[in-house]
C-alpha cells in the first residue's frame, strides 16, 4: 500500500502549477484518499494594485482503497474579469487522457467572509464536452481565534456526442484556526445517460492556506 501513496504524491508533484499552490488539502474517505492543491489570484501592476486578470490553478490526485491506479488532473485558467465579477476565461485541462483546451465565461466575487467562483466553458475540440463549475465558500467568525468553514462545489459535465452526464459535488464543513482548517467532508458523483449512478466518498479533511 505504501508505494501507492508514493505514486499519489509523485502525481501531484509532477502536475503543472504545483509549486504555486496557495491552498493544500489532504482528505481521507472510506472510498478514496487524495490531495488537492489550489491557487487563484489576480495579476498585479508594478505598484501592487490588482489587475482585472485572474489566474486559477487546481491540481488533484487520489487513490481508492481497491487496487486501482492513481487518478489525477490539473486545471489551469486565465480570465479577464470586469468590475461586476463577470469575465471571459480560457481553461486548459491536463488529464491522463491528454490536454483539453476550453473557453467560456466566468464569475468571481469576494465580499467579506463569502466568495463565489465559477465558469461555464466548452471544449475547443470536436465532439467535446460542456461543463460548469461553481465554488461557494463562507467563513463566518465564531470567536476572535476561530472561524467556521463551509465550502460547496458543483461540477456538471455534459458530452453532447454521447449524451453522457457527469455531476460532481463536494462539501467541506469545518473549523478554521489561523491558516489551518479541518472537519468532515463528502464527495458525490453521478454519471450515466438516461439513468445516473451515484457514488459517495465521505471522511475527514485537513487544509492549510499559505
Amino acid at each position: 500500500m505504501r508505494h501507492r501513496y508514493y505514486s499519489l504524491l509523485a502525481a501531484v508533484v509532477l502536475l503543472p502549477g504545483m509549486a504555486r499552490a496557495q491552498m493544500a488539502e489532504v482528505y481521507a474517505g472510506y472510498k478514496r484518499t487524495g490531495i488537492d492543491l489550489m491557487w487563484f489570484r489576480n495579476f498585479r501592476y508594478h505598484n501592487g494594485q490588482p489587475t482585472h486578470w485572474l489566474y486559477f490553478s487546481r491540481n488533484r490526485a487520489s487513490i481508492s482503497s481497491a487496487q486501482s491506479p492513481v487518478l489525477y488532473g490539473s486545471t489551469n485558467a486565465v480570465s479577464y474579469n470586469f468590475a461586476n465579477g463577470l469575465g471571459l476565461v480560457g481553461v486548459t485541462n491536463w488529464l491522463a487522457t491528454g490536454v483539453i483546451p476550453k473557453a467560456g465565461v466566468q464569475y468571481y466575487k469576494r465580499s467579506g467572509n463569502m466568495m463565489v467562483f465559477g465558469w461555464l466553458v466548452a471544449d475547443l475540440v470536436r465532439t467535446g464536452s460542456i461543463d460548469a463549475f461553481v465554488m461557494w465558500r463562507f467563513q463566518p467568525s465564531i470567536t476572535q481565534t476561530y472561524k467556521a468553514f463551509l465550502q460547496a462545489e458543483l461540477f456538471p459535465v455534459y458530452t453532447p456526442g454521447t449524451g453522457n452526464l457527469n455531476i460532481t459535488q463536494r462539501i467541506r464543513l469545518g473549523a478554521r484556526y489561523h491558516d489551518w482548517v479541518a472537519g468532515p467532508m463528502a464527495d458525490f458523483n453521478e454519471s450515466g445517460r438516461e439513468k445516473l449512478t451515484l457514488t459517495v466518498n465521505a471522511g475527514l479533511f485537513l487544509r492549510y492556506e499559505f
